[in-house]
């Protein structure tokens, strides 16, 4: 995705929240942005037991030293579970679908 002339890609910053302690697996998308273009929006899942929010999870990525801060989203959404395919890919068209305002099925 291009967000304001840079260049992010998905998987690095899928790979660097998969990182934080409390997410078992992310899934991240480009959305449309007035400013930017585009910009990433983070689908995650977090592990049983767990409490963490999107916004704390923002605020932990603005820290990390595995991205740079233009590419930290700016919005996280906790589901459930993620979309997969039967060989278990994260299924982004699907993601996207739900970033344009279908519900999670979670």
């Amino acid at each position: 995705m291009h967000a304001g002339g840079e260049n992010i890609s998905s998987v690095a910053l899928e790979a660097m929240l998969a990182t934080h302690p409390d997410i078992l697996e992310a899934g991240v998308v480009a959305v449309s942005d007035v400013h930017w273009g585009e910009r990433p929006k983070a689908y995650v899942t977090i592990q049983a037991g767990k409490q963490v929010t999107g916004p704390e999870i923002i605020a932990w990525a603005k820290n990390s030293s595995g991205i740079s801060r233009f590419m930290v989203p700016r919005e996280v959404e906790i589901v459930l579970e993620l979309p997969k395919t039967s060989t278990g890919k994260i299924k982004k068209n699907v993601l996207r679908e739900w970033a344009k305002g279908a519900s999670p099925a979670s």
